[in-house]
């Protein structure tokens, strides 16, 4: 039977743990939280098989360690674990950006045997902690693997997740413009909006979002801030285009402004 370690139970790694444990996948859950009250619900919820305060003690015998904690958290904590680590184990994580992480860790571990693979599942929830865990919540979802490995594909798969390869600088222009920047906005809107007593459903609906943690946040725009800002300049470009129409006042450009806006929108989501 094989070892995880799960390294951080918020969210994703509570949602990881719950995920193998329903679905009975033949692994040896050990995981990783800093506060034991974190410790005692993941045992509670039957989320991990072990839980460790110890970073070390956690990954001990892991054959794969999923790293489930901001990004710019990961290569300080993997630095704690490497003299924990199993011959040959894979390193992974859940991260929202892949390219300057991977970097980092591929430096940490130069003249180790330890190697490291990002994944991103593109799924989640702005609700955080482990009272949010959700054994369903990867099934369904995509995971961007940036490099061919059994070991790190087989994980998310077999927690219902369909896998692609890609690099971490195809993953990082793509997740850009289409999460990073809608949160960016998301939250841009909320702190544009200075009464809420009439805020309606597009509202709620469009800034929902924007209660995501902003620890989290923070890595991923610090992280992956050319693609991000490349991003940004094309919405600014549209935004200048829509106030050009609203000056010229045509209802009929207007119109064609939407109708092009909504069929991109069933184009890009299918």
């Amino acid at each position: 039977m094989k070892t995880i370690a799960v390294m951080g139970l918020g969210l994703m790694g509570s949602s990881l743990g719950l995920a193998l444990k329903k679905r009975e996948v033949p692994v040896n859950v050990r995981a990783y939280a800093r506060r034991a009250e974190t410790r005692d619900a993941a045992l509670a919820l039957g989320a991990a098989d072990a839980v460790f305060a110890d970073p070390r003690e956690a990954v001990n015998g892991a054959d794969l360690v999923v790293f489930c904690v901001p990004i710019l958290t990961i290569p300080t904590l993997a630095m704690v674990c490497l003299g924990g680590l199993k011959p040959g184990a894979i390193l992974t994580d859940v991260g929202s950006t892949k390219a300057e992480l991977a970097t980092l860790m591929n430096d940490l571990l130069q003249g180790t045997d330890a190697k490291f693979v990002g994944s991103h599942p593109i799924c989640g929830s702005e609700q955080q902690g482990i009272e949010a865990g959700d054994a369903d919540l990867y099934e369904g979802s995509v995971t961007v693997v940036a490099a061919e490995n059994t070991e790190v594909s087989s994980l998310w798969k077999n927690v219902g997740s369909t896998v692609r390869v890609m690099t971490p600088e195809a993953h990082d222009e793509i997740l850009a413009a289409t999460s990073h920047l809608p949160h960016v906005i998301a939250a841009t809107l909320v702190r544009s909006v200075h009464d809420g007593l009439f805020c309606g459903t597009g509202f709620r609906d469009t800034t929902r979002i924007a209660e995501g943690s902003p620890e989290v946040w923070s890595d991923i725009v610090c992280t992956n801030a050319p693609a991000l800002k490349a991003a940004l300049k094309t919405f600014r470009g549209q935004l200048d285009e829509f106030e050009g129409l609203i000056d010229a006042g045509d209802g009929e450009q207007l119109t064609a402004w939407f109708s092009v806006a909504r069929e991109q929108r069933k184009e890009l989501l299918g």
